[in-house]
């Protein structure tokens, strides 16, 4: 506790302690019964002010003293503190309380994790129940592939590409509260993030006849590369989604000092200046720019999230009527080095 906090913890204490000398000083000099020299009083006002800062230093002493304490219970784990090293009853009040107050939180806390786990364990179930459908109806789809007319083809296709993108999107955003316990930071190659990511929509990019390119050599990144990639994937799906056929998307790579961006660019609308701030915003989409697109806001909006809590930046740039540019940089540094897997 600093000296300016403490003066404003007890000074309604000192204000006291003053007027009540004030008084005193009055009275003596209107009451000329009081038989005390100039010489004395002025010894008697140096000592009483003597005794004043002095007791000022002990008393914040003694405060300072108990807040560090109380700072120290904190810090550790409270429900396993000895209560009786506090010198002051009240102080073993408010530890006790504290004590009581830390294990109801621990027991919420674990409440709250095992009802978490359980979730999980349902959502991954649910979502390998459903790919397996899913998965069986694609490999019909292919198979009769000659027999079915190209654009019944390729809405099928779509439509069962959306649900998986849908199932996925949820299995994300549960595992991404708890980022923490499922990512494994290594040097992976931004050639190898964007080849992975780019083959997922080769049908997509075929049945819009879209122009790909890709440029920039690759560089190695610190990341996970489970949810960068499933960054990118969301960057590249939006991409596809607005950019008109026969349109370019081009995919590139820069390094300036120690960061490394990729950046995808596709021609078409664009984004407005009205929506370009709340592009990340989860659940926004705007009406102007996306009416009739399937689009749900919630891809962007944790894939900003995911680039924050791994460390990265992802940014976007556009001019309406011309392109967009969603930039992805890695940013390697003291604090990403320090979230490296052992074995780097």
């Amino acid at each position: 506790m600093s000296f300016i906090k403490y003066l404003k913890e007890r000074w309604l204490t000192y204000i006291f302690i003053l007027l009540a000398f004030g008084f005193a000083a009055v009275v003596y000099r209107l009451d000329t019964s009081f038989n005390i020299t100039q010489s004395n009083a002025n010894y008697i006002a140096g000592g009483w002010l003597i005794l004043f800062l002095l007791f000022v230093a002990i008393d914040y002493g003694i405060l300072y003293t108990r807040v560090n304490k109380f700072k120290k219970y904190c810090s550790l784990n409270a429900s396993s503190q000895d209560i009786d090293e506090f010198s002051y009853p009240v102080d073993r009040e408010y530890a006790k309380e504290l004590h009581e107050i830390a294990e109801k939180y621990e027991k919420f806390k674990a409440d709250v994790n095992t009802r978490f786990s359980e979730q999980l364990e349902f959502i991954t179930k649910w979502i390998h129940d459903v790919k397996v459908p899913i998965s069986a109806i694609r490999l019909i789809l292919e198979s009769r592939e000659q027999d079915i007319p190209s654009s019944l083809y390729q809405s099928i296709d779509t439509e069962l590409f959306s649900v998986e993108e849908s199932v996925q999107r949820v299995f994300y955003e549960l595992k991404s509260n708890h980022l923490h316990d499922d990512y494994k930071i290594q040097r992976v190659s931004t050639k190898k993030l964007i080849s992975q990511t780019l083959k997922a929509y080769s049908n997509f990019f075929s049945y819009k006849k879209l122009n790909i390119s890709i440029l920039g050599p690759s560089y190695d990144v610190l990341t996970d590369e489970k949810w960068s990639g499933y960054i990118l994937s969301q960057i590249i799906s939006n991409a596809v989604k607005y950019t008109p056929d026969n349109g370019d998307i081009t995919i590139s790579t820069d390094k300036v000092g120690n960061e490394v961006t990729i950046s995808i660019k596709n021609t078409g609308k664009g984004i407005s200046k009205r929506d370009i701030g709340q592009i990340f915003n989860k659940g926004y989409t705007s009406s102007e720019d996306r009416s009739g697109m399937k689009a749900t806001g919630y891809g962007l909006y944790l894939s900003k999230k995911l680039s924050d809590k791994l460390g990265h930046r992802l940014t976007v740039e556009s001019k309406y009527g011309e392109y967009a540019v969603f930039r992805l940089t890695f940013i390697e540094n003291q604090t990403i080095h320090n979230r490296l897997s052992p074995k780097e």
